[in-house]
């Protein structure tokens, strides 16, 4: 396959990746129950996991592009090292994408057990 497609799709994957990783700490989030009391510490598991979960989803995606996909390109140095960066690019794009869109996600459900993973402030 060309490399130049491979790039592409590997840009796309990664924003597709995020997506993914966002539902599934959508629902981490949602299996963790409300606690009461004085010192509640749900809040703090759900943000923790939606970190964890982030760094599963960079970890995930960069494994997927350096074992499977560069064992498709020509075994040729250049093309190879021009891919392998694109794949750290890509990897930066998953977290950063992972992390906006559970910011926005976070704030469209602020009622939601979800909200508190970016929470507001409250006055």
């Amino acid at each position: 396959m060309q490399v130049d497609g491979l790039i592409s799709n590997t840009y796309i994957l990664a924003i597709v990746a995020a997506f993914v990783f966002v539902g599934i700490a959508i629902l981490i989030s949602s299996m963790i129950a409300y606690q009461g009391g004085k010192n509640p510490t749900d809040a703090k598991k759900r943000r923790v996991w939606f970190w964890i979960t982030g760094i599963i989803a960079a970890a995930a995606f960069f494994c997927y592009n350096y074992f499977y996909v560069s064992g498709t390109i020509v075994p040729t140095q250049m093309l190879q090292d021009k891919f392998f960066t694109h794949t750290a690019i890509a990897t930066g794009v998953t977290l950063a994408t992972f992390v906006l869109i559970g910011f926005v996600a976070s704030k469209l459900m602020k009622k939601g057990k979800f909200g508190t993973v970016f929470p507001s402030k409250q006055r």
